[in-house]
């Protein structure tokens, strides 16, 4: 009795490992496995891909240009140099226009640290820089312009004169051998404080030739030509 009690025992533990085998989930077997964490691998690959991608083009884009190198001037005929400061945009139109006429490279004023958008704070700031004789650094100075035999250079009148960059500028290089050509325009076109700002040009200028002027809007191009002529700028 015990034996059948035994080998009855066995045939059901057979039985019921056989149910079992028949039952089993598919996607257990070892291959359904590996598909499925192959899978999942590759979801969360391409997630973190999407996502590394997604915050790169959120990330602010730096300039190519190196604030640490000298900035170099647009192409001309290697001889003039048209360098200007402009906030408003007035200056820059004449400069861009005076670099045509002569085929001049051309150099833009950036002060380091940008003046505020708001006009009566750059005022205040312009103010507090001509009080205190300041010389605001630039951003990419020019590493040279011995290479060149003139410079035409351009500002608008702060404060009864040229902003104080113009003097950073001016006193960054040896410009004995050269000669300096200054070109301005404000609002009001007051010829007084046009000729102050002829004097501040001349103090920075150290042993350069500074000549006559040129005091004109953007639209005058009539008289920024014949000054041009003047002083044989134009080819």
């Amino acid at each position: 009795m015990k034996k059948l009690t035994m080998i009855l025992l066995s045939l059901s533990m057979a039985f019921g490992l056989a149910a079992c085998g028949k039952n089993q989930a598919p996607d257990s077997t070892p291959e359904a496995t590996q598909t499925v964490t192959e899978a999942a691998t590759e979801d969360v690959t391409q997630a973190v891909t999407e996502a590394a991608a997604q915050k790169a083009s959120e990330e602010p884009q730096t300039s190519e240009t190196d604030e640490s190198e000298p900035a170099e001037p647009m192409e001309g005929d290697g001889k003039t140099l048209v360098v200007y400061f402009s906030r408003s945009g007035n200056t820059e139109e004449i400069a861009k226009y005076i670099a045509e006429q002569t085929d001049s490279a051309t150099y833009e004023i950036i002060p380091l640290n940008p003046y505020p958008d708001d006009y009566t704070e750059t005022t205040e700031v312009a103010k507090a820089e001509k009080d205190n004789n300041e010389r605001p650094e630039i951003k990419n100075p020019l590493a040279s312009v011995e290479e060149y035999d003139r410079i035409v250079i351009g500002y608008p009148i702060w404060w009864h004169s040229a902003p104080m960059v113009i003097g950073t500028f001016l006193e960054s290089y040896d410009l004995s051998n050269i000669d300096i050509y200054p070109f301005s325009q404000s609002a009001s076109m007051d010829t007084e404080q046009f000729e102050q700002s002829m004097d501040f040009i001349r103090d920075c200028a150290g042993d350069a030739v500074v000549h006559e002027g040129l005091f004109a809007g953007a639209s005058d191009t009539e008289d920024i030509t014949a000054w041009l002529a003047e002083n044989g700028l134009i080819k």
